[in-house]
């Protein structure tokens, strides 16, 4: 059974779409599209195996461009409004969230499917194995790559209305939030390769900068969501506790490059403030509270040795090198290395243009329906006048004579 203490995948209501049924005949999946939405509601509610929702959402989700036909020759239909609800997968709220517009319905399935591919990395990601490790970090690139193409092709055409409360899955910053979110705890992992193969100092520095990088952009991209309810806190302080571990272990590489070159003082300080977020009150309370959250051996190894070194470099710079210790505020990170990218996804249609050309078509369509709603309103209140002027005329004629 998959339970994830850190990203919940939501629930969704059962829908049927009863008011599509007179095109059943035309496309023979729309009974098959039905079912399969049935099949994911039922799986979600019921917290079956990875697998099993895995093999659920993809086939559910290959169907999706054909209810976009669907949806596409529906539009001059007043009683084609389905009502899609899904829960957020951002704001831990039990509560439904619903939206009659299409695109809705895609972003939340996408998004269900990018938390299901996070909730299979949480379950081995404090692994020592090789295997398991490269399986972690594809499982979160894939889910980076699923984030990078809702914010470029799906989010822009969803309806952000500050009125109605609207869940931060669907705001394009969102998904850029927890892209990068992916992308920084998928670093995390090369770097925790590149520890169990003991490579040089300034390579693990340069990689613990990416992941700093990565982190960083992620609460700032939370900062922009507007118009949407707040991202939950505890998604916000996991992704906090990892820039600080970040931080930490960038401290670290630094203090045993800036010992290599002589730089004493710098080194101390380093050393001081990595020991300083091992020791915080901050990471005390998360570590352990979700699996992402877990020390692996290597960060139990150097929060030990960050410890030691300290002493040792503090001891040695106050009886023999007497160099000045810089403020941590003024130093300046080396470049970094970022070694991950997002898997890239697409979801694919059988015809000719995909589901994201025919989301943008549907918005297209719209401002065209209301403009020959305007022209047509214009039409028939020029004839009205046509048809007064004309009865006037006729009045007049009849007084003269």
């Amino acid at each position: 059974m998959l339970h994830s203490t850190t990203f919940l995948i939501p629930c969704t209501k059962s829908i049927h779409f009863t008011t599509l049924e007179k095109y059943e005949k035309e496309y023979a999946s729309l009974s098959q599209l039905s079912e399969c939405r049935e099949r994911v509601s039922r799986s979600l509610q019921n917290s079956r195996e990875p697998e099993f929702l895995k093999d659920a959402f993809e086939r559910y989700l290959s169907l999706l461009p054909d209810c976009a036909k669907l949806i596409e020759n529906s539009q001059n239909y007043s009683d084609t409004t389905e009502r899609y609800q899904w829960q957020s997968t951002l704001t831990g709220s039990t509560k439904f969230y619903s939206g009659s517009f299409f695109a809705f319905e895609v972003a939340m399935a996408l998004t269900a499917y990018a938390t299901l591919k996070l909730c299979l990395a949480e379950q081995y990601f404090a692994s020592e194995e090789e295997q398991k490790i490269n399986q972690v970090s594809r499982y979160l690139c894939e889910a980076a790559g699923i984030y990078e193409y809702l914010q470029s092709n799906i989010l822009p055409e969803c309806l952000i209305q500050a009125s109605i409360p609207t869940p931060p899955d669907i705001h394009p910053h969102g998904a850029a939030f927890m892209n990068r979110l992916a992308l920084g705890l998928a670093q995390e992992k090369v770097i925790h390769k590149a520890q169990l193969k003991c490579s040089s100092e300034t390579t693990l520095l340069k990689l613990c900068n990416a992941a700093v990088q990565m982190f960083t952009q992620a609460l700032a991209k939370v900062s922009s969501i507007q118009g949407c309810e707040s991202v939950a806190s505890n998604i916000l302080k996991f992704a906090e506790y990892h820039l600080l571990m970040s931080k930490a272990m960038s401290c670290f590489y630094l203090g045993k490059v800036s010992h290599s070159r002589m730089e004493h003082g710098l080194k101390v300080t380093c050393l001081r403030y990595c020991c300083d977020i091992f020791k915080s009150k901050e990471i005390q309370k998360l570590l352990g509270k979700f699996p992402f959250t877990q020390w692996t051996c290597s960060q139990q190894k150097l929060s030990t040795e960050a410890s030691q070194l300290y002493e040792q470099y503090q001891r040695q710079n106050s009886m023999v090198y007497h160099q000045r210790e810089p403020d941590w505020n003024t130093i300046r990170f080396e470049a970094e290395r970022l070694l991950v990218g997002s898997i890239p996804f697409v979801l694919s249609d059988s015809g000719s243009t995909s589901i994201s050309q025919r989301l943008a078509e549907l918005r297209v369509q719209e401002p065209k329906k209301s403009l020959m709603e305007k022209s047509k309103s214009r039409d028939v209140q020029s004839e009205e006048r046509k048809c007064k002027n004309s009865r006037k005329t006729k009045v007049a004629e009849q007084c003269l004579e």
